[in-house]
Parts: C-alpha cells; structure tokens; sequence
C-alpha cells in the first residue's frame, strides 16, 4: 500500500521499513491482519532526516536560481496544482514574523517554465528565488494552502544555517511541528 501511494518501488518500501524497524523507530502490535505498525520517536527521526534531506536529498531537488523584480513574491498567488512556497515566504505568511529576502518555490517540471514567464523570472547564479522538484505525489501529502508542509518548511529554514532563519524555524517548529512529532 505504502509503494503504490507513494510511487517508490516495493523493494525500497521493505529496505526503509527494515531499517525503521531496527533503529528503534518503528513498533509493532498485533500479528497478521491485526497487525499495526506504529511510528515511535518521531522527534528523533525528525532530528536525523532534516541533515540527510539538506545534505543529499535537497541538491538533487535543485533547479536553479533565478532573479525577479524587486518584492514580486508580494503579489504572486502561487497555484498550488503548479508550486508551492517553501522557505522563507513560507515561514513569513505561517509566522508573521520573518521579512522574507530569499524565495524557495517547489515546482512540478511541467510547470516551471510557465512560472517562470508568468512572474519574468530570469535565470541568475546569484539570484534570490530558488526552484526545488516536487519530490511527492501531490494526493500524498496534501499541501499547507500555496505552501509545503511546515516540516519543508522548517528544513529550507534550517538548510540556510541563518540566524534569523533558525529563530523562525524554532517558531515552526513550535507552533506546526510539535504536536505531529510529540513522544507516543
């Protein structure tokens, strides 16, 4: 069941479970059909995928740098069929607290070069708006309005290694993460 919603193969489905299993951060109740598996210690889990998505999964997710005009993030609606805002602009609508000066928009491929048109967005190495691939099936994690979940959200803030940034992450996670993560 996990394969199939999640579009990963059967195998790495068996290979991840295994590995939960025998790091302690999966328990199971039950035998045959009655049978349930249950997520434990999910701060801790938490603690170790944020410095594994930042340092292997996130550049892999990198499309590019771009640069628009002055404050364009304002005004934008996102279409969240087509990308969502991750990161600071994120953090700014879930906060009210950060004033965003750099732009993170996941963004299904199809939909990239409309967006870029849409909101002129030029290519920039040093740029302040970032594109990052979905890396999920959109019926799998439903998204936070025109945002990502407040756990990527918390990663892009956390990846900046900015202090400000982290001081809003710890709001995020404060605020939207606690409570999902909270000991069983």
């Amino acid at each position: 069941m996990i394969a199939a919603k999640t579009g990963v193969a059967l195998g790495m489905v068996d290979w991840v479970m295994r590995e939960l299993r025998e790091l302690g951060y999966l328990t199971e109740m039950g035998t045959g059909r009655n049978r349930n598996v249950r997520l434990t210690k999910k701060a801790k889990l938490l603690e170790r995928w944020i410095p594994a998505y930042v340092e292997q999964l996130r550049p892999k997710l990198f499309v590019g740098r771009f640069r628009g005009a002055e404050r364009w993030w304002e005004s934008a609606d996102l279409d969240p069929d087509r990308g969502l805002w991750g990161g600071e602009v994120a953090a700014a609508h879930m906060t009210d607290y950060l004033k965003p000066e750099d732009v993170t928009i996941y963004v299904a491929n199809e939909s990239l070069d409309k967006m870029l048109a849409r909101f002129r967005l030029k290519k920039d190495p040093r740029g302040n708006v970032e594109f990052y691939t979905c890396f999920w099936k959109p019926e799998t994690i439903a998204p936070n309005g025109n945002m990502v979940h407040p756990l990527l959200v918390y990663a892009d803030l956390v990846a900046t290694g900015n202090q400000r940034n982290l001081e809003t992450a710890r709001m995020i996670y404060e605020q939207h993460i606690v409570q999902l993560v909270g000991e069983d």
